[in-house]
């Protein structure tokens, strides 16, 4: 892992790299996917009065 870590070259290199490991998981498991967003989801504060 290490290795694979000083092969990124440039930051743009290593954004690159989390979209595509991002594309994979979504293609692969779209429901752990969808779930995972859920939790990131912001809480809407309008409604919480």
């Amino acid at each position: 892992m290490n290795q694979i870590l000083h092969t990124i070259q440039h930051t743009s290199e290593g954004c690159a790299y989390l979209v595509y490991i991002g594309i994979l998981i979504r293609w692969k498991f779209p429901k752990k996917w969808n779930q995972f967003l859920e939790v990131l989801l912001a809480r809407d504060i309008s409604t919480d009065r």
